[in-house]
């Protein structure tokens, strides 16, 4: 037994001190991670846009080298030496510049997915095609077919292909005539300079992460000493603290006054605070459990009718209220209404007393709450009671009303009973609909049933008063 509780103690100890260790170790990292992160789409930015601006010198000094009026004669062979001069000069861009993949050109055909060849620079890496030649455009450039078309530039592309990680730019070869007659691109294979980038990540992220390591190693160190193990240390103590009697109160204060603690002035003022407010414990635990029970009954009283148990005016209220607000933000509100207003009750006052009064009322809330068991039910008159029929009772809610109808019309037709327990009143229901404009509509509905009944036993039995 004593074991187990060692090792719980050592658990805890050092619960504190992983989770610091841990939690700060991720929240570097996590900050190292995203910073590294932002780096490498700074520094794949940059490429793009470097390489974009080198594709756009390329092609404008390439297509400064083509004759483009001459472009038609080149598939007839009107041109042939002009031709073979200017796909050597192509041919050089590819030697020049070593970051070009392919350099080449195309004559768009509308309404066709295939393109006509119209230069070819030779790669080491690929056998060129012919003037002439079918080529089948990519998915990429198709998109962009509507621009193609109609002589517009379109946009870089950026692909991972069977070729590499590529980077399309293109310009379009306008003829003194303003007809397109083709377009030229050049493409970049960025493979290797993605995989250097991400290399450097990489080296930069480890030795970032070997110096975390050492940091958060001194770190730790440091404050386990001079933090977290104080702070372990009162947590101990504070949990093996009892409150049964005044002698248990005394003993918290003496072993919390035991732990002698001194260090940094934060955690120094918060262990003595905790001694000062255990020294006051007893004392403030004792008047607040007094004003408790004080308020717990002022607030009974309250919100509650000293004579029936039910909720009073200002319960029924503060209830309406609450549910209005539902109504306003458009929530579901299943309710139904119940207005009662007690019969005979002025019969009863003046002829047997108002203690035979006072008994009627009680006798005619008690058949209402007999069949409402789940409903809030209110006193707000002398001789009137709401009931706002919500839960289980409102799927129920026609049985009730009819129940507590029945209920009525047996007590107060039964002879055989006291004048005070022949229990009669009439009863009025009305279910809220979000067509009410308010609460209080729904309210009036249920008061006109309420004196529509009220009428009725008034022709049946006579004077109701």
């Amino acid at each position: 037994m004593q074991r187990s509780s060692m090792k719980e103690k050592i658990k805890v100890l050092g619960s504190l001190k992983v989770k610091f260790s841990i939690i700060t170790f991720f929240t570097y990292m996590l900050l190292v991670g995203s910073t590294l992160f932002a780096c490498y789409r700074y520094f794949y930015h940059n490429m793009i846009l470097r390489y974009e601006s080198m594709g756009e010198d390329i092609l404008n000094h390439a297509s400064d080298e083509i004759n483009i009026d001459h472009i038609p004669g080149y598939f007839s062979g009107a041109y042939e030496e002009e031709y073979a001069a200017l796909q050597k000069k192509l041919d050089k861009y590819v030697l020049y510049y070593k970051e070009i993949y392919y350099l080449y050109g195309y004559k768009i055909n509308r309404g066709s997915e295939m393109a006509t060849v119209l230069f070819d620079a030779q790669t080491k890496h690929d056998s060129k095609d012919n003037l002439g030649d079918d080529y089948e455009l990519e998915y990429d450039i198709v998109a962009q077919m509507d621009k193609l078309e109609n002589g517009k530039p379109i946009d870089p592309l950026i692909d991972n292909t069977k070729w590499g990680f590529l980077l399309t730019c293109s310009k379009p070869l306008i003829g003194s005539d303003g007809k397109c007659q083709g377009y030229l691109f050049v493409d970049f294979n960025l493979t290797k300079v993605k995989e250097d980038d991400i290399q450097f990540i990489l080296k930069l992220f480890i030795i970032i992460f070997f110096i975390t390591l050492v940091i958060l190693f001194f770190a730790t160190k440091t404050v386990t000493e001079r933090i977290t193990g104080p702070i372990e240390k009162i947590y101990l103590c504070l949990k093996s603290f009892k409150f049964a009697t005044n002698e248990d109160r005394e003993e918290n204060l003496e072993r919390l006054k035991g732990l002698g603690i001194r260090t940094n002035p934060e955690i120094q003022g918060l262990y003595d605070t905790l001694i000062s407010t255990t020294l006051e414990s007893y004392t403030y635990q004792q008047e607040y459990r007094v004003a408790t029970e004080k308020l717990g009954v002022a607030s009974e009283m309250a919100f509650k009718d000293a004579l029936t148990g039910a909720g009073n005016k200002n319960a029924y209220e503060n209830e309406m209220k609450m549910l209005q607000n539902k109504m306003d933000k458009k929530e579901s509100i299943e309710l139904s209404i119940f207005m009662v207003d007690i019969n005979n009750l002025k019969y009863v006052n003046d002829t047997f007393g108002h203690s035979k009064g006072d008994a009627y009322i009680k006798g005619c809330c008690n058949i209402i709450k007999k069949l409402c068991k789940y409903s809030k039910i209110y006193r707000i008159g002398g001789d009137e009671f709401v009931v706002l029929v919500r839960e289980n009772d409102y799927m129920n809610r026609q049985e009730i009303y009819h129940g507590i109808v029945e209920n009525f019309e047996s007590a107060f037709t039964n002879e055989s009973n006291h004048p005070w327990e022949r229990y009669s009143a009439a009863v009025g229901m009305a279910d809220f609909s979000f067509e009410d404009q308010a609460l209080s509509d729904t309210v009036k509905r249920a008061d006109s049933a309420m004196y529509k009944a009220k009428s009725e036993f008034k022709e049946r039995y006579g004077s109701y008063r």
